[in-house]
């Protein structure tokens, strides 16, 4: 089968000076525009390529790729609105809608959201939502703490980052547990820290325990050698230079820099860290 808003490789059943008409299955024959063929192409060869519905709602298909395809996550921009939603940037010449009902804050133009592409059943179109509530797994989550997980930031509350947990369930990382810049739509690693009673879930960024010191020991490491063997941040500096420089806390930093010293690696000042000769 050939899915709207997915990449597929099709098999070419005609090339005519207009492009080629691809076997799209139960989508019927797909249009690739000449314009969209890099190379030659005869009939029984494949090529992979992304299928939308053009203005006239026909199977289109085009060898460019969209920032997102259906079922994924992307931040993306409005270009326009009108009286149906707005329209967004998604790489394509054909922009994507965000109809107003899936609009969750609505959407103002020269913005950026995080959305997710659906196909509307409707009309068989493919469309953007940053309504995530109708996407979000409403089953009990089943994570364990200290799991690492994938996330995606939602957006900014009065305690914290919500995040999307391997876009399935909302989480939270609470502001006191940020080390780094972070935006919406940045996607990076974390880890459970505690799934609460009533389901919401708590979610740290770096690993906790021994684990974590170490991480941090090999990148001061790197940065020392990098920076010839000195580092201007010792073990009474500024916290909020460390978390500056490296994306963690004056505790974290001490600890592992304590334990870079106790392996003879390092010395210790005030204000400075040094490798040993």
């Amino acid at each position: 089968m050939s899915y709207l808003g997915t990449t597929q490789t099709l098999f070419v059943n005609e090339v005519s000076n207009e492009g080629a008409y691809l076997d799209g299955h139960d989508l019927g024959e797909v249009f690739l525009p000449s314009n969209e063929i890099k190379y030659e192409l005869e009939a029984g060869d494949s090529i992979s390529v992304f299928i939308f519905l053009d203005n006239a709602n026909l199977a289109t298909a085009t060898t460019k790729k969209p920032l997102a395809q259906v079922g994924e996550f992307a931040l993306l921009r409005v270009k326009e609105m009108n009286s149906i939603g707005a329209f967004l940037d998604w790489g394509l010449e054909k922009d994507v809608l965000a109809p107003f009902n899936e609009q969750k804050p609505r959407m103002q133009e020269g913005y950026s959201y995080l959305v997710r592409l659906y196909l509307d059943n409707a009309s068989g179109r493919i469309c953007a939502s940053n309504n995530f509530n109708r996407f979000i797994n409403k089953t009990e989550p089943e994570y364990t703490p200290l799991q690492e997980v994938q996330l995606i930031v939602a957006g900014k509350t009065d305690i914290g980052y919500k995040v999307l947990i391997e876009e399935a369930h909302y989480g939270v990382i609470f502001y006191n547990m940020v080390f780094k810049n972070m935006f919406v739509g940045q996607r990076l690693t974390g880890f459970i820290q505690k799934v609460r009673e009533d389901g919401k879930i708590d979610v740290i960024l770096e690993k906790p325990g021994m684990g974590k010191v170490s991480d941090l020991g090999e990148k001061i490491m790197d940065k020392l050698k990098a920076e010839g063997g000195v580092i201007a941040l010792g073990d009474k500096s500024d916290p909020e230079v460390i978390k500056k420089v490296f994306s963690t806390s004056k505790a974290n930093y001490k600890k592992a820099i304590g334990g870079l010293f106790k392996q003879g690696l390092i010395d210790i000042e005030a204000k400075a860290i040094r490798l040993k000769a």
